[in-house]
């Protein structure tokens, strides 16, 4: 369950996002804002599963598209909340 989610053992540095060469510390900062957000929004009966996806997605996503970086907070909120539906979504659709 979300509770075995330890948000802090995700979490990027500098040296973790140095292919954002200029940007790099908005990248960091961004990132673990929206790492933060995923552990916000999580809800109890999250499956770590569910929840190591969106991590995995996300980080992804922040890597192949720097057009993200320009997202403000609202907008990362609402792509993580896209993230976890859909993870869960699909989630469920495993389960079936």
């Amino acid at each position: 369950m979300y509770t075995d989610f330890d948000i802090y053992a995700y979490l990027v540095s500098h040296h973790d996002m140095v292919f954002f060469d200029d940007e790099a510390d908005v990248a960091v900062d961004q990132m673990n804002e929206l790492l933060h957000y995923i552990h916000q929004f999580s809800e109890e009966d999250d499956s770590l599963e569910v929840l190591e996806e969106v991590v995995r997605r996300t980080l992804f996503d922040w890597i192949e598209n720097s057009d993200l970086l320009g997202l403000d907070s609202d907008e990362m909120q609402a792509y993580i909340m896209e993230q976890l539906a859909d993870a869960r979504q699909q989630d469920s659709d495993d389960d079936e």
